[in-house]
């Protein structure tokens, strides 16, 4: 007994060792990071003629001699709105209307910078309908400088660019920030694209502010939302501009927040159409005011809405350019050819987590209302009303991961990754430790992981509770039209010698989806496995009857039957203009499962998936249950916030 107890507090203050070097390397890692690092400071200082602003716009060759008429798209600012500029240039490109220069500011920087690049459209539609942008953004520790941490996204589309340096794209490419420190609009025209997007899109509280050689720079929104100004003094001869101008869905204004964020819109819009009214030759004006900055989900719908828009105004813009004898350009399509972008590469590594950051990305992970761990599998898991935390440190091959719960330490789970053995080969460590009713807990393992876009395989070897085994493992992701198939199964084999290969333990689960018409679908759902609830791979519940604690046993076999109905707003709800409320789904469902005898429950419920800033999900709800054996009703309450 007495060792017993010093070996636990021997663990334990291995454990707060651990952390306390974790939280230098947090520390010491704040201090140091530097958010533009390309000493890109030499700029030109100009004046505008016709309104007396100041510009600041970085030193450029390729600005200075250009032989011919000029043509600019100033891309205006938004939010997900802002996405109507990709049907914008769509449409200018299938029209073969000269493009020789793109201009963004905020929102329309980011698509500025994609598309002046050279992605091609297709490319760039692909990348912006398929969440992946939004998700990329990371909750920012601690919350000093901001709530949200950008550089993830700003990595990515470097990453993702064809050119990852300004001055090196096949458009002419400029982006407009506001120094705070001089009052003046700032133009970027070189320097990488992850350390110059991210002034134009940066909103104070919300997204950090970026400084380097005593200038600060934000988003320039309030004061130029479209950039056409910006495009004449780059020496624009035509400039193409864009709206995506939002109202606020209310009619009162007695609370704060409304009444800030309606001057914010009253300012910025005064001052933009002012702007576009004396500087654009042609305007494209989207109506996407009932629609919020945050719905990033409607992205098909703006670029529709955006190219519909852009086709009206083709003759007009024919006209133009026939008038000021500048020819259509019938081989801009060539710019894009040969450029290997490798999407389903970089889409396969965001899903698995297998991207390399060249920074070190420091996030902090909040889990609650659903079990995490990494020895548990992740198609299902569990309710579970403990709030767990910890932190995410990556930098190039490394990726190291720390979660916890409660407050006296006596559970840690470490995940240490290296990425990359091969293109398609990982090597991934894992511990857990755990102190439960004066009941040590361990467990570590090694396994070598293969990802393919569609299915992933494991195998390698664990050790817990001092027994040895042998691990194999897959998960499958597969789709058919409206139907998608997800799998994931664990087997756990005792080395020789210790047991019998008839005592291997698995677990296998399924989920499907199949999609009937708009609104419906339906899910079936199936869960067998030989392990029980002390294993730390044991299987998921997904019973929701009274009868949880024997859908925990051995040799078990759980199915569910759920129809799910979804109702879309047609335009989002918003609260405190920072939550989103985009859609409610009413199900029904049938779950059952075997251990000796079946045991059924029936039972309905509701889900509300919310956003934070349109880029952060979680899920509320609940549901009632009838208990066919127990002849009994439960209720649950139903979370699910994963930060």
């Amino acid at each position: 007994m007495f060792w017993g107890e010093v070996l636990i507090y021997i663990k334990k203050q291995l454990l707060l060792v651990v952390i306390v070097i974790n939280l230098l390397f947090i520390i010491q890692s704040m201090m140091f990071q530097a958010i533009a690092g390309d000493n890109n400071w030499a700029y030109d200082i100009i004046e505008s003629k016709e309104t007396n602003e100041f510009f600041y716009i970085q030193k450029s060759n390729r600005f200075v001699n250009i032989n011919k008429q000029v043509v600019a798209v100033a891309l205006g600012g938004g939010g997900a709105r802002a996405l109507v500029n990709v049907g914008i240039l769509k449409a200018l490109e299938e029209e073969n209307i000269p493009v020789d220069l793109v201009v963004g500011s905020s929102m329309g920087a980011i698509i500025a910078v994609l598309y002046g690049s050279g992605m091609p459209i297709e490319d760039l539609e692909q990348l912006v309908t398929t969440d992946i942008l939004p998700s990329m953004f990371d909750l920012n520790f601690p919350f000093i400088r901001s709530v949200i941490d950008t550089r993830g996204v700003n990595f990515f589309m470097e990453k993702v660019s064809p050119s990852k340096r300004l001055e090196d794209f096949p458009i002419l490419t400029a982006l407009l920030s506001y120094d705070l420190a001089n009052g003046v609009k700032y133009v970027h025209t070189r320097g990488r694209i992850s350390s110059e997007v991210q002034g134009s899109y940066s909103i104070p509280l919300f997204f950090p502010i970026v400084s380097y050689n005593g200038l600060f720079l934000m988003d320039p929104g309030i004061l130029e939302l479209t950039p056409t100004q910006t495009a004449k003094i780059l020496g624009a001869d035509l400039v193409i501009s864009t709206t995506a101008f939002d109202e606020l869905p209310y009619n009162t204004y007695d609370l704060p927040i409304r009444a800030w964020t309606r001057f914010i819109n009253l300012q910025k819009e005064k001052n933009s159409q002012a702007i576009i009214d004396r500087f654009s030759d042609i305007t494209i004006n989207c109506d996407v005011g009932d629609y919020s900055f945050m719905d990033y989900h409607l992205a098909k719908d703006f670029i529709a809405l955006g190219y519909k828009e852009a086709k009206k105004q083709i003759p007009d813009i024919k006209h133009i350019l026939e008038k000021k004898k500048i020819p259509l350009d019938e081989q801009q399509k060539k710019i894009y050819v040969n450029q290997d972008l490798n999407l389903t590469k970089t889409f396969s590594d965001i899903k698995y987590q297998r991207l390399q950051y060249d920074f070190t990305r420091i996030k902090p992970l909040v889990y609650f209302g659903k079990e995490h761990s990494i020895f548990k599998q992740d198609l299902f898991r569990e309710e579970s009303a403990i709030l767990q935390y910890g932190m995410i440190f990556q930098r190039g091959s490394m990726d190291l991961r720390l979660l916890t719960r409660g407050k006296n330490f006596d559970y840690l789970e470490t995940q240490f990754k290296f990425i990359g053995l091969t293109p398609s080969l990982d090597l991934i460590g894992r511990l857990h430790f755990e102190e439960k009713e004066t009941r040590l807990r361990s467990g570590y393992g090694l396994d070598l992981k293969y990802y393919n876009l569609y299915y992933t395989i494991s195998f390698g070897w664990a050790e817990i509770n001092k027994n040895n085994y042998l691990h194999n493992g897959g998960t499958f992701d597969l789709n058919w039209g409206k139907i998608n198939l997800k799998g994931e199964g664990d087997l756990y084999t005792p080395s020789s010698g210790q047991q019998e290969v008839s005592d291997c333990q698995y677990v296998y689960s399924q989920f499907v989806n199949i999609g009937l018409g708009k609104n419906f679908a339906l899910q079936p759902k199936l869960v067998v496995s030989n392990t029980d609830k002390n294993d730390l791979f044991s299987h998921p519940i997904v019973y929701r009857g009274l009868e949880q604690e024997l859908a925990a046993q051995k040799n078990l076999v759980q199915t569910s039957l759920e129809l799910d109905y979804k109702y879309r707003f047609p335009y989002s709800l918003e609260f405190f203009q920072c939550i989103q409320l985009k859609d409610v789904s009413w199900y029904q469902f049938v779950d059952t499962y075997y251990h000796i005898e079946a045991s059924y429950a029936v039972g309905s419920g509701v889900a509300c998936d919310l956003n934070l800033l349109g880029i952060k999900p979680f899920s509320f709800g609940g549901y009632v249950v009838y208990d066919l054996g127990d002849t009994s009703w439960r209720g649950s309450l139903s979370l699910d916030l994963s930060f």
